[in-house]
């Protein structure tokens, strides 16, 4: 799934690391995808080389612990005889350093964006999510995590990237605000973007995003909604709105999903639905297979139906 509605639980330490190690964690995915996506040719391609470096160092102040976690994907090319120094890449997925105790977690450099567990409610796709909009991590970032009290944690961070100069130029580019609260079945998040719009190019395109989602599991049986809502004040356009539900039934290994969403700008609207299984074939290697759609006004998004069978492995 990109993203799990179990890792929700746990959506307070969505961007600190295990720290119970005391050496440094090599780990990684590797998936290969096999897409049929209307009016093009079949693909195979791998859609995850990730691998990542993460750990923990003990401090000379009691109670505290260093942290770290770095994180890269290699993107695959798509020449006649495959990737070439020409056509693939290198992204860094995280860069960070930190500490935690027992006040919290404090993170600088580029983290996963907090506010990105509520799209998790609505996009529990395999592939699909397509009109979701909110960024799945941010970098040049400064983020305090709290600890869990009681079910409820809450998160402030800042972005502070430096790329604009003159007048106009902002110290601190966006503002990231959040809470959750997860208590036995039921989990609720709510995240909120305040961008300055004369800011980076990563984040300027539009100016706050509200995010608000929760899920409820009734046994193995799990219910997800979702709702975004990103505002373009310097570009004088319509809001961005977007509503989405899920359910996820889990039985032993095997996961069935299904997932709807909608968004609307103005005149203009979009809806996407999906239907899938994931398969775990143990901790480390699983399956998936889904169909998606997507029926959208011209130009507004990308239309057309898709059907994917990936194979994941991790290290």
């Amino acid at each position: 799934m990109k993203k799990s509605l179990i890792a929700l639980a746990v959506a307070g330490a969505l961007t600190a690391p295990m720290v119970a190690q005391a050496d440094a964690t090599l780990y990684g995915k590797l998936e290969a995808v096999l897409q049929a996506k209307e009016d093009n040719d079949v693909d195979l391609f791998m859609d995850d080389v990730i691998f990542g470096l993460k750990g923990s160092a003990e401090t000379s102040v009691e109670g505290l612990t260093a942290i770290y976690k770095m994180e890269v994907e290699l993107n695959e090319g798509k020449g006649p005889e495959g990737a070439t120094s020409e056509d693939s890449s290198i992204t860094t997925r995280y860069a960070y350093v930190g500490a935690t105790g027992a006040f919290g977690t404090v993170l600088a450099g580029r983290i996963a964006n907090p506010t990105d567990v509520v799209e998790g409610y609505g996009d529990v796709s395999n592939k699909a999510g397509a009109l979701y909009y909110n960024a799945d991590r941010v970098g040049s970032a400064l983020a305090y995590l709290s600890p869990s009290m009681s079910g409820f944690d809450f998160y402030v961070a800042t972005v502070m990237d430096g790329s604009t100069t003159g007048p106009d130029a902002e110290d601190v580019d966006a503002y990231i605000i959040g809470a959750n609260y997860m208590v036995g079945d039921l989990s609720l998040s709510v995240g909120y973007w305040d961008m300055d719009s004369n800011g980076t190019d990563t984040y300027s395109t539009y100016d706050n995003n509200i995010l608000v989602g929760g899920s409820y599991a009734f046994g193995p049986l799990t219910l997800g909604l979702a709702y975004e809502q990103a505002s373009f004040e310097a570009a004088n356009t319509d809001d961005y709105k977007l509503y989405g539900i899920s359910a996820v039934y889990t039985a032993g290994a095997a996961a069935p999903y299904i997932q709807y969403s909608e968004a609307e700008q103005g005149s203009a609207d979009a809806d996407e639905w999906a239907l899938g299984l994931n398969y775990a074939l143990g901790k480390k290697a699983g399956v998936g297979i889904e169909y998606s759609s997507v029926d959208s006004d011209t130009g507004f998004k990308d239309e057309g139906d898709q059907f994917n069978v990936s194979y994941t492995v991790k290290f």
